[in-house]
């Protein structure tokens, strides 16, 4: 399985960039994983609101895989238990799943048109977090997915 993470803008906090970089070279020893940055649209002149949210997502969806599962980061979205998102990956992997995207937006959140591309909207609880913050709570928890599907004691949570 390749897995691949879409997101807007280069992390600028440097404890924040380290913590993600550490769960990526830790993923990387499990599944094929990389990082998309897309060019954060927000400092344009003139895109704000809709318009910024359309011109992202646009680019957005021109890095996405032709034939992979889209999952977009929504706060409305599917909340998983730690386990339940291992479960979800071993399923996509035994339905043949090859690649998946993961999308984190802009700051003023994701298209809709994007949103209605989803092939799955993944909430990470309903506290807010910023998008930095995110890129490093969702590479952990994938790590996290990869080692209970492989047995590895990393994960002290709930049992399966």
């Amino acid at each position: 399985m390749q897995i691949r993470i879409l997101w807007v803008g280069k992390t600028k906090n440097a404890a924040i960039r380290s913590l993600w970089i550490d769960y990526l070279e830790r993923l990387r020893h499990l599944v094929s994983c990389e990082i998309v940055e897309i060019r954060d649209l927000s400092k344009v002149r003139g895109l704000r609101g809709e318009r910024l949210r359309l011109a992202e997502g646009t680019a957005l969806e021109e890095a996405l895989s032709a034939h992979g599962r889209h999952v977009v980061l929504d706060i409305k979205g599917k909340e998983f238990s730690s386990s339940d998102f291992a479960r979800w990956f071993q399923n996509e992997q035994n339905k043949g799943v090859r690649e998946v995207d993961f999308i984190i937006g802009g700051a003023d959140g994701i298209c809709d048109a994007l949103l209605a591309r989803a092939h799955i909207k993944l909430s990470l609880g309903k506290l807010t977090w910023t998008h930095e913050m995110v890129r490093v709570l969702l590479l952990e928890q994938i790590y996290r997915a990869f080692c209970i599907l492989r047995k590895i004691p990393y994960h002290r949570g709930e049992t399966e």
